[in-house]
């Protein structure tokens, strides 16, 4: 899926869930503002990124009162988007994404830790 900016911005304000009521939606005059208030979106504007998020199948919109509601969680967005990267930049190979990744940013021991727990606690599949 293929977001623009201002798209993922849409999307970040309803990843908080602080603006969303308890059925998790909001209306998209309310979203409208707050999208105007914060990064200064005009209402056409907020209606056109929320309506390309609607055709995208990342928001649901509901009937009365134009309610939207995420449907595409931040770790799916971001798996989609990873695994477009390494299919088409890496030809298919996560090692050449993570060799990349490392080799190219200081790794504190913290990090560094942190990411042999993550390697030490993946269950290896049959190739």
């Amino acid at each position: 899926m293929n977001l623009s900016d201002s798209e993922l911005i849409v999307l970040e304000e309803l990843w908080k869930g602080d603006c969303l009521d308890e059925n998790g939606e909001i209306t998209a005059l309310e979203l409208s503002k707050i999208l105007n208030e914060k990064y200064n979106f005009s209402k056409s504007s907020s209606y056109t990124f929320i309506n390309r998020l609607v055709e995208k199948n990342a928001l649901s919109r509901r009937y009365p009162n134009y309610k939207i509601k995420p449907v595409i969680k931040r770790e799916d967005l971001g798996n989609n988007q990873i695994q477009k990267i390494i299919d088409t930049v890496y030809k298919g190979s996560f090692v050449k994404l993570f060799s990349a990744f490392v080799n190219n940013k200081k790794i504190t021991n913290t990090e560094l830790e942190e990411m042999k727990d993550i390697i030490s606690s993946i269950e290896i599949k049959d190739e």
